[in-house]
């Protein structure tokens, strides 16, 4: 069977003649009676009675016409769901971030594409960098965002951004006048770390172990957000990420920048061996953008 034999034997079956046919697909009635007899001969079948100019169709016929019918609607799904695909309209996004992006900023923007295109099945996934890391190198993940700059063969790391480290504070605490928070300014204060294993806090920790200033930490968390819901109750000071502390009005804290400077390196991490959809380009475009602009608040 050639495809334009089948065309031939469609238009006739839905035409309902070889005349009507000729006229649609634009050629010669000769021409679609040959293609016809063609296709018999190449499937054995006698698809249609000859009766003076009209041909009927047998019930092999129309048993063969109701396949080639759902094959050729198959096919139409196929280009329909290909044009999806290149307008990034349909596909599977799947993602690991990092808290301080995927508590809001990250899901933001995942909402407003899902809206945009419901067709999108999409998974965001918010845990430590090192799990990122893990899910990436296993490709289980399309992308991760991530604290942690992976050297491995299997993934290929860009730069998404850089940021510094604030101070929040509770509104009313005397440290909270001063324009720039050090940590000598912090000597004494209760404050809310973020966890050891987290590698915000080991940086944070650093500094304070180079000025040989002993931090008194009463409340450890492993999230920023929850830290700076802390510190709008007054139980402490902390040191978070500005995305993170952004979020909150400044009725709850009061964000000062903090020097020595700590600075938020993230990476945006792919499987090297996954090509990447055009879904995942427009993300991380619409991502850049939204951080840029966060980012220009911090200065």
């Amino acid at each position: 069977m050639k495809p334009r034999q089948i065309e031939a034997f469609r238009a006739v079956i839905e035409a309902g003649s070889v005349t009507a046919a000729a006229e649609r697909l634009r050629i010669s009635q000769p021409a679609v009676s040959k293609l016809i007899m063609e296709l018999e001969h190449s499937t054995k079948l006698t698809l249609f009675a000859r009766d003076k100019r009209r041909v009927i169709p047998t019930p092999e016929a129309r048993l063969l016409f109701e396949e080639i019918d759902r094959v050729f609607h198959s096919m139409d799904r196929i280009e329909r769901f290909a044009d999806d695909l290149r307008e990034k309209r349909a596909g599977h996004v799947r993602l690991g971030c990092l808290p301080s992006l995927g508590l809001r900023v990250v899901p933001d923007l995942v909402a407003r594409l899902s809206l945009e295109r419901p067709d999108v099945h999409l998974t965001v996934h918010v845990r430590t960098s090192a799990k990122i890391a893990d899910w990436v190198l296993s490709q289980q993940i399309d992308l991760g965002i991530s604290l942690l700059r992976m050297d491995h063969p299997s993934v290929k790391v860009e730069p998404l951004t850089r940021a510094n480290a604030v101070c929040i504070l509770p509104p009313g605490h005397p440290v909270a006048a001063k324009s720039t928070i050090t940590p000598e300014d912090l000597t004494d204060v209760p404050f809310i770390g973020l966890g050891r294993e987290d590698r915000a806090e080991q940086m944070v920790s650093r500094v304070f172990d180079h000025r040989g200033v002993p931090r008194r930490v009463q409340l450890e968390t492993n999230l920023s957000a929850v830290a700076c819901r802390l510190v709008s109750s007054g139980a402490g000071v902390s040191i978070v990420d500005p995305f993170t502390a952004a979020e909150f009005p400044s009725s709850d804290i009061v964000i000062r920048p903090f020097r020595p400077a700590i600075g938020f390196e993230m990476w945006l991490l792919y499987p090297s061996h996954r090509p990447r959809s055009r879904l995942i380009e427009e993300f991380v475009g619409e991502l850049r953008e939204t951080i840029a602009e966060k980012s220009s608040r911090f200065v």
